[in-house]
């Protein structure tokens, strides 16, 4: 029996951050549609990421769609997510939650990539 009481999945903070681009889906109306964007990944688990960018949505929660695109490891990164929250950060910087939309083979992509990167911190003593 587990007595975990732990309902969510472990999340990884990059106590350095992770260079990501964000990419509004094509299919959306909004400005920026289609474009890349710079930003930065601040934490990462299976079923979601926290990220940082110039990029000011202006979103209703869980109506914005779109792709983070990253590299952690051996393979470059692309999942598609919702924004679940987002506040500005600073002077021109919002910061987003993003509930990833994963399948099952990104998933265990994902769980990969991160088991890859873990065990490469490790040995950096990071």
């Amino acid at each position: 029996m587990d007595d975990s009481s732990r309902k969510e999945p472990f999340r990884y903070v990059m106590n350095q951050p992770i260079d990501c681009w964000l990419e509004i889906p094509a299919s959306n109306n909004g400005p920026g549609a289609g474009k890349l964007t710079e930003g930065i990944l601040l934490d990462l688990s299976r079923s979601g990421c926290k990220v940082r960018t110039s990029l000011n949505l202006r979103f209703t929660a869980g109506d914005t769609k779109l792709i983070i695109h990253f590299q952690l490891a051996e393979e470059k990164l692309q999942y598609e997510g919702s924004v679940r929250w987002g506040w500005m950060f600073g002077l021109g910087q919002f910061q987003y939650g993003v509930r990833l939309d994963l399948q099952e083979a990104e998933e265990e992509q994902l769980l990969r990539e991160l088991e890859i990167w873990t065990h490469g911190r490790r040995a950096q003593g990071l």
